[in-house]
């Protein structure tokens, strides 16, 4: 893809920040704004995917999808994408937020009881601070 510049990253961060809205939005259960989903749409414009017949090394063909722009543009493009498969579709009803204290990550629950962005991390805390907590009282 090659490397990200400045201009790069600031792509990148604002259709973080559409994503953002749109994500929270959902959580809430409520409509995207609309500035989020211009700015979603926006930035999957910026880079539309086309597929172009190649060879396939043999004697047959596949198609093979690609995207044209700059490497932020294009990554932007597909982060836009991704989100908005994601909002579009019936996972973006269950989105989350995690309910470690100090965590900010959204997630899609694969379990309804889940309530961490990760078991592994965040859910780790709170069962070790639970634990602590009633050690400490004895």
């Amino acid at each position: 893809m090659g490397a990200l510049d400045g201009e790069d990253l600031a792509e990148l961060h604002r259709v973080r920040e559409y994503v953002a809205a749109a994500l929270y939005a959902a959580r809430d259960g409520k409509s995207p704004p609309p500035e989020a989903v211009e700015g979603i749409n926006r930035a999957m414009a910026a880079a539309p995917l086309v597929r172009e017949l190649v060879r396939d090394g043999g004697e047959g063909l596949v198609l093979v999808p690609r995207r044209e722009g700059a490497p932020g543009v294009r990554l932007a493009a597909l982060f836009a994408e991704d989100a908005a498969a994601l909002l579009a579709g019936p996972a973006g009803g269950r989105v989350r937020a995690c309910a470690a204290e100090e965590c900010v990550m959204l997630f899609v629950p694969a379990h309804p009881s889940r309530r961490w962005c990760s078991p592994a991390r965040c859910g780790n805390r709170a069962r070790v601070a639970r634990c602590y907590q009633r050690h400490r009282a004895d």
